[in-house]
């Protein structure tokens, strides 16, 4: 072998040698491709609730909020801890409790009454005037005064509801629920037929016997006094903001 052909031999061990040593370099100082890591959004903080004020002074408050929204409801403002009051019977009538005891004031005095002819019992159209009072109560009141005094005392009767058990819960879904009970409640232009059981009165349709307390209540009220409720919880609704369902 010629002294030429033996230096090309070292030239290109050499060559391939700086190659491959370049090649490795790169391979051992590229940093390590790390796997994607998609960020983990903040979480909204809730906001504490607003502290409640004595029941004194939230009482107080209440009257002179809604003192001009009906002169009918004084009565009922007369009672006390009405931020709370407030709060359970928006909850009773969301869940479909009967509100008797936050509304004690405004409870019928006369009996019910049944009638009975021919072998078959009914309503007493008589027993629907035992909720006059409370009906016309209900439709005197000025939405636009209410919906304001709503807006205002927001933040405590939000507190209000969490403090019965629901701190994730907005009373504004509890107010939708228990306005959109009272319009699913069918009105009977006729007096609903009865049947005994024992010392009570049941409804002789199923289906009206199968209702809740709430439905059952305004069945009792009378044709006149539901569709007073309901005409009102529709106004409550628009002026709140809050959609229904259509009937």
């Amino acid at each position: 072998m010629g002294m030429s052909q033996r230096l090309w031999i070292v030239v290109a061990a050499v060559a391939a040698g700086l190659i491959g040593f370049t090649a490795w370099y790169r391979m051992q100082s590229k940093p390590a491709e790390s796997a994607f890591v998609p960020p983990v959004p903040a979480q909204a903080v809730k906001p504490a609730d607003a502290p409640l004020p004595p029941a004194a002074e939230s009482d107080a408050r209440i009257r002179s909020l809604l003192a001009g929204a009906s002169p009918r409801l004084r009565e009922w403002l007369k009672e006390d801890a009405l931020l709370d009051r407030w709060a359970v019977l928006t909850d009773n009538l969301a869940l479909d409790v009967s509100p008797r005891k936050q509304l004690a004031m405004l409870a019928p005095k006369a009996p019910f009454r049944a009638l009975e002819k021919g072998g078959r019992a009914s309503v007493d159209p008589r027993s629907y005037q035992r909720y006059d009072l409370f009906a016309d109560a209900v439709a005197s009141v000025d939405v636009r005064a209410f919906a304001a005094a709503v807006r205002e005392l927001h933040p405590l009767l939000e507190a209000a509801y969490h403090k019965l058990g629901y701190p994730d819960r907005s009373i504004d879904s509890a107010v939708q629920s228990a306005l959109q009970r009272l319009l699913d409640t069918p009105v009977s232009e006729a007096p609903p037929a009865l049947k005994s059981k024992g010392a009570l009165w049941q409804f002789a349709d199923e289906r009206l016997e199968s209702l809740g307390p709430v439905e059952k209540h305004l069945l009792r009220m009378g044709p006149r006094n539901t569709k007073l409720i309901q005409a009102k919880a529709r106004e409550i609704a628009a002026a709140l903001d809050l959609r229904l369902a259509a009937h």
